[in-house]
């Protein structure tokens, strides 16, 4: 499987009214479910979140089949998981327990974030940029660089589906060469990944020198005094967002 399959951080527009929210009202609606998500402690709570999030994506006229595509990379974390969770058996000696503490908790973690790649899939590099430029700035205050990091932020979900392409060509040149990066152990399998990583690496830090090159050439000197292309405006529909994630977060704790 290459990655030239994989669309994660990619933004998928489609004009539903989860993507006309404000990235601000988003933001806070998904530090309220993740916030909820945590106390979870069985199956019959996380079927709860499963169905909002069924909602959710009813509501962004976002496909199934587009949402696990973006998540794949997820699912490496998933099975660390699990297989961490698994090998805590050894440890306790309760086989059956440790089975299910680790079903449990990659279901979990899966819903999670799913959550957090809806974010992304309904919201604009530029917009979550500036909704997150918004929110922190309060924090300048204390000297915190809000500016630098929301621009951070954004920049890397804009790079992330192309460093994913490079390293889908870095992967097909190295299978070219005769280099067998899904055969074998899991240490001989993480090992034969190094030439695809090392490449990988200078690609990156070469783009970063090329980004800064041309913010520089271009005058850009920080988020003092610049203005935006789309001001951010809070609606009503805003404020309806975060009151249902709220409710829906108080019927989960009470049910």
């Amino acid at each position: 499987m290459f990655l030239s399959n994989v669309s994660f951080g990619q933004y998928v527009p489609t004009g539903s009214v989860i993507h006309k929210l404000d990235p601000r009202a988003k933001l806070f609606s998904l530090l309220v479910i993740v916030s909820a998500i945590f106390p979870a402690r069985d199956f019959f709570q996380l079927a709860f979140w499963v169905a909002a999030l069924a909602v959710l994506v009813r509501l962004s006229k976002i496909s199934w089949r587009v949402l696990l595509k973006a998540a794949q990379p997820v699912f490496f974390l998933v099975a660390f998981t699990f297989i961490f969770n698994l090998a805590a058996a050894y440890f306790t000696g309760d086989f059956a327990q440790a089975t299910y503490r680790a079903f449990f908790t990659s279901i979990r973690l899966i819903v999670l974030m799913m959550f957090a790649i809806m974010l992304p899939l309904t919201t604009a590099p530029l917009e979550l940029a500036d909704g997150l430029d918004s929110l922190f700035r309060p924090f300048e205050r204390i000297g915190f660089p809000a500016h630098e990091c929301s621009m951070m932020i954004g920049m890397a979900l804009r790079f992330i589906p192309l460093l994913m392409h490079e390293a889908d060509k870095i992967m097909k040149a190295q299978l070219s060469r005769g280099a067998k990066l899904d055969q074998g152990n899991l240490f001989q399998r993480v090992m034969a990944f190094f030439p695809v990583l090392i490449p990988l690496f200078i690609i990156i830090f070469r783009r970063a020198d090329e980004i800064a090159v041309a913010m520089e050439a271009r005058g850009y000197d920080g988020g003092e005094g610049r203005t935006r292309r789309k001001p951010l405006i809070w609606s009503l529909n805003d404020t309806k967002a975060i009151v249902i994630a709220a409710l829906a977060a108080g019927v989960f704790f009470v049910i």
